[in-house]
Protein backbone atom coordinates (compact mmCIF):
# COMPACT_ATOMS: atom_id res chain seq x y z
CA UNK A 1 0.00 0.00 0.00
CA UNK A 2 1.31 3.49 -0.86
CA UNK A 3 2.15 5.67 2.12
CA UNK A 4 4.77 7.56 4.09
CA UNK A 5 6.95 5.96 6.74
CA UNK A 6 9.68 7.50 8.92
CA UNK A 7 12.56 5.37 10.15
CA UNK A 8 16.12 5.66 11.39
CA UNK A 9 18.78 3.98 9.31
CA UNK A 10 22.50 3.55 8.79
CA UNK A 11 23.66 4.08 5.23
CA UNK A 12 25.38 0.88 4.13
CA UNK A 13 25.90 1.59 0.45
CA UNK A 14 25.22 4.29 -2.15
CA UNK A 15 25.01 3.58 -5.89
CA UNK A 16 24.30 5.65 -8.97
CA UNK A 17 20.75 5.24 -10.20
CA UNK A 18 19.36 6.72 -13.39
CA UNK A 19 20.59 10.12 -14.52
CA UNK A 20 20.50 12.12 -11.28
CA UNK A 21 19.34 9.69 -8.59
CA UNK A 22 21.05 7.35 -6.17
CA UNK A 23 20.04 3.97 -4.81
CA UNK A 24 20.67 3.92 -1.07
CA UNK A 25 20.87 0.76 1.03
CA UNK A 26 19.96 1.33 4.67
CA UNK A 27 20.12 -0.85 7.75
CA UNK A 28 17.10 -0.02 9.89
CA UNK A 29 15.75 -1.66 13.06
CA UNK A 30 13.13 -3.22 10.79
CA UNK A 31 15.67 -4.77 8.38
CA UNK A 32 17.60 -3.79 5.30
CA UNK A 33 15.94 -1.34 2.92
CA UNK A 34 16.85 -0.21 -0.59
CA UNK A 35 15.38 3.14 -1.57
CA UNK A 36 15.69 5.70 -4.36
CA UNK A 37 17.02 9.14 -3.50
CA UNK A 38 15.77 11.40 -6.33
CA UNK A 39 18.21 14.08 -7.47
CA UNK A 40 20.86 12.98 -4.95
CA UNK A 41 23.64 13.08 -7.56
CA UNK A 42 23.11 16.79 -8.22
CA UNK A 43 25.84 19.03 -6.82
CA UNK A 44 23.54 21.02 -4.53
CA UNK A 45 21.34 18.10 -3.42
CA UNK A 46 20.64 18.06 0.31
CA UNK A 47 19.80 14.36 0.14
CA UNK A 48 23.14 13.63 -1.48
CA UNK A 49 25.12 15.39 1.24
CA UNK A 50 23.25 13.64 4.06
CA UNK A 51 23.04 10.11 2.63
CA UNK A 52 26.71 9.15 2.88
CA UNK A 53 28.03 5.68 3.81
CA UNK A 54 28.23 5.06 7.59
CA UNK A 55 25.93 8.00 8.41
CA UNK A 56 23.05 7.48 10.84
CA UNK A 57 20.02 9.25 9.40
CA UNK A 58 16.31 9.78 9.82
CA UNK A 59 14.51 9.26 6.52
CA UNK A 60 10.98 9.59 5.24
CA UNK A 61 10.11 6.81 2.81
CA UNK A 62 7.25 6.86 0.37
CA UNK A 63 6.27 3.33 -0.55
CA UNK A 64 5.07 2.99 -4.11
CA UNK A 65 6.09 0.23 -6.51
CA UNK A 66 9.07 -2.06 -6.02
CA UNK A 67 11.42 0.49 -4.45
CA UNK A 68 10.43 3.16 -1.91
CA UNK A 69 11.45 6.77 -2.49
CA UNK A 70 13.28 8.88 0.07
CA UNK A 71 11.34 12.11 0.25
CA UNK A 72 13.24 13.62 3.17
CA UNK A 73 16.32 12.96 5.31
CA UNK A 74 18.08 14.48 8.31
CA UNK A 75 21.44 13.65 9.84
CA UNK A 76 21.66 12.07 13.28
CA UNK A 77 25.38 11.16 13.33
CA UNK A 78 27.73 11.72 10.40
CA UNK A 79 30.93 10.25 11.93
CA UNK A 80 33.16 12.74 10.11
CA UNK A 81 36.45 11.19 11.38
CA UNK A 82 35.59 8.06 9.40
CA UNK A 83 35.47 10.09 6.19
CA UNK A 84 38.74 11.89 6.91
CA UNK A 85 40.94 8.93 7.93
CA UNK A 86 41.60 6.12 5.43
CA UNK A 87 42.45 3.68 8.23
CA UNK A 88 39.10 4.17 9.98
CA UNK A 89 37.17 4.38 6.72
CA UNK A 90 38.53 1.07 5.41
CA UNK A 91 37.57 -0.70 8.65
CA UNK A 92 34.13 0.92 8.58
CA UNK A 93 33.58 -0.38 5.06
CA UNK A 94 34.07 -3.95 6.32
CA UNK A 95 31.47 -3.44 9.05
CA UNK A 96 29.04 -1.90 6.57
CA UNK A 97 29.51 -4.74 4.09
CA UNK A 98 28.88 -7.34 6.80
CA UNK A 99 25.47 -5.82 7.48
CA UNK A 100 24.78 -5.26 3.80
CA UNK A 101 25.21 -8.92 2.88
CA UNK A 102 23.85 -10.44 6.10
CA UNK A 103 20.58 -8.70 6.85
CA UNK A 104 17.41 -9.47 4.91
CA UNK A 105 13.95 -8.24 5.74
CA UNK A 106 13.90 -9.75 9.24
CA UNK A 107 13.95 -7.84 12.52
CA UNK A 108 17.35 -6.17 12.81
CA UNK A 109 17.26 -4.20 16.07
CA UNK A 110 20.36 -5.86 17.55
CA UNK A 111 22.50 -5.55 14.39
CA UNK A 112 21.36 -1.92 13.94
CA UNK A 113 22.37 -1.00 17.49
CA UNK A 114 25.62 -2.98 17.28
CA UNK A 115 26.63 -1.33 14.00
CA UNK A 116 25.86 2.17 15.26
CA UNK A 117 27.91 1.49 18.40
CA UNK A 118 30.79 0.04 16.39
CA UNK A 119 30.92 3.01 13.99
CA UNK A 120 30.84 5.48 16.87
CA UNK A 121 33.67 3.66 18.61
CA UNK A 122 35.70 3.42 15.40
CA UNK A 123 35.22 7.15 14.85
CA UNK A 124 36.46 8.06 18.33
CA UNK A 125 38.92 5.33 19.36
CA UNK A 126 42.64 5.95 19.71
CA UNK A 127 43.25 2.40 18.45
CA UNK A 128 41.27 1.79 15.23
CA UNK A 129 42.52 -1.82 15.00
CA UNK A 130 41.01 -2.70 18.37
CA UNK A 131 37.80 -0.87 17.52
CA UNK A 132 37.51 -2.78 14.24
CA UNK A 133 38.09 -6.12 15.94
CA UNK A 134 35.57 -5.44 18.69
CA UNK A 135 33.03 -4.22 16.15
CA UNK A 136 33.18 -7.51 14.25
CA UNK A 137 32.90 -9.50 17.49
CA UNK A 138 29.81 -7.56 18.54
CA UNK A 139 28.19 -7.95 15.12
CA UNK A 140 28.76 -11.71 15.29
CA UNK A 141 26.96 -11.73 18.62
CA UNK A 142 24.17 -9.51 17.31
CA UNK A 143 23.49 -12.01 14.53
CA UNK A 144 23.50 -14.92 16.97
CA UNK A 145 27.00 -16.22 16.16
CA UNK A 146 28.88 -15.00 19.26
CA UNK A 147 32.18 -16.66 20.15
CA UNK A 148 33.15 -18.45 23.37
CA UNK A 149 36.53 -16.98 24.31
CA UNK A 150 37.18 -18.22 27.84
CA UNK A 151 36.60 -22.00 27.76
CA UNK A 152 36.96 -24.81 25.26
CA UNK A 153 33.91 -24.76 23.00
CA UNK A 154 33.81 -28.57 22.98
CA UNK A 155 34.60 -29.86 26.49
CA UNK A 156 34.30 -26.65 28.50
CA UNK A 157 37.82 -27.06 29.85
CA UNK A 158 40.68 -24.60 30.06
CA UNK A 159 41.89 -23.08 26.81
CA UNK A 160 45.58 -23.88 26.79
CA UNK A 161 47.66 -23.87 23.60
CA UNK A 162 47.97 -25.36 21.08
CA UNK A 163 44.50 -24.26 20.06
CA UNK A 164 42.24 -25.01 17.10
CA UNK A 165 39.33 -23.02 15.74
CA UNK A 166 36.45 -25.03 14.25
CA UNK A 167 34.23 -22.30 12.84
CA UNK A 168 30.99 -24.24 13.30
CA UNK A 169 31.52 -24.63 17.08
CA UNK A 170 31.51 -20.91 17.78
CA UNK A 171 34.74 -20.91 19.73
CA UNK A 172 38.18 -22.40 20.23
CA UNK A 173 39.05 -25.92 21.30
CA UNK A 174 41.88 -27.24 23.44
CA UNK A 175 44.50 -29.83 22.53
CA UNK A 176 42.34 -32.68 23.84
CA UNK A 177 39.52 -31.70 21.47
CA UNK A 178 41.68 -31.13 18.39
CA UNK A 179 39.75 -33.87 16.59
CA UNK A 180 36.96 -31.32 16.16
CA UNK A 181 39.02 -29.99 13.27
CA UNK A 182 39.30 -26.36 12.23
CA UNK A 183 42.38 -24.20 11.72
CA UNK A 184 45.28 -23.45 14.02
CA UNK A 185 44.69 -20.47 16.31
CA UNK A 186 47.57 -18.64 17.94
CA UNK A 187 47.50 -17.77 21.61
CA UNK A 188 48.13 -14.15 20.56
CA UNK A 189 44.94 -14.10 18.46
CA UNK A 190 42.82 -15.39 21.35
CA UNK A 191 44.51 -12.92 23.69
CA UNK A 192 43.73 -10.06 21.30
CA UNK A 193 40.06 -11.02 21.18
CA UNK A 194 39.86 -11.21 24.97
CA UNK A 195 41.67 -7.89 25.36
CA UNK A 196 39.35 -5.88 23.12
CA UNK A 197 36.32 -7.28 24.95
CA UNK A 198 37.83 -6.07 28.23
CA UNK A 199 38.69 -2.67 26.77
CA UNK A 200 42.44 -3.31 26.94
CA UNK A 201 45.02 -2.53 24.26
CA UNK A 202 46.60 -5.48 22.49
CA UNK A 203 49.71 -4.76 20.45
CA UNK A 204 50.06 -8.24 18.94
CA UNK A 205 47.62 -10.77 17.59
CA UNK A 206 44.98 -8.40 16.18
CA UNK A 207 45.72 -9.28 12.57
CA UNK A 208 45.59 -13.03 13.30
CA UNK A 209 42.36 -12.52 15.22
CA UNK A 210 40.77 -10.65 12.32
CA UNK A 211 41.68 -13.49 9.96
CA UNK A 212 39.82 -15.93 12.19
CA UNK A 213 36.76 -13.67 12.31
CA UNK A 214 36.80 -13.29 8.54
CA UNK A 215 36.83 -17.08 8.22
CA UNK A 216 33.77 -17.06 10.46
CA UNK A 217 31.92 -14.54 8.29
CA UNK A 218 32.94 -16.45 5.17
CA UNK A 219 31.43 -19.64 6.60
CA UNK A 220 28.17 -17.98 7.66
CA UNK A 221 27.79 -15.87 4.52
CA UNK A 222 29.09 -18.52 2.11
CA UNK A 223 31.39 -16.00 0.48
CA UNK A 224 34.26 -13.61 1.15
CA UNK A 225 33.87 -10.00 2.21
CA UNK A 226 35.19 -7.93 -0.68
CA UNK A 227 36.27 -4.98 1.48
CA UNK A 228 38.56 -7.03 3.74
CA UNK A 229 41.58 -7.22 1.41
CA UNK A 230 41.79 -3.44 1.01
CA UNK A 231 41.29 -2.78 4.73
CA UNK A 232 44.00 -5.28 5.64
CA UNK A 233 46.37 -3.67 3.13
CA UNK A 234 45.77 -0.25 4.72
CA UNK A 235 46.27 -1.54 8.26
CA UNK A 236 49.37 -3.40 7.16
CA UNK A 237 51.17 -0.27 6.02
Amino acid sequence: MPGYHEVQGIVLRVQEHREADRRVTLLTPEGRVQARAPGARKAKSRLGSILQPAAVVQVTLYALGRMPTITGASSIEAFRPLQEDLLRLSAAQVLLEICDVTVGEEDAVRPFLALAKALRRLSEAEDPAAAWLLGELELLSAYGWGLQLERCASCGGELAPPLRYPVDLGGFVCKRCAAEGGVNASAEAVSALRSVVRGENQETGASDARQLLHLTWQAHLEGQLRSVAFAESVFGR
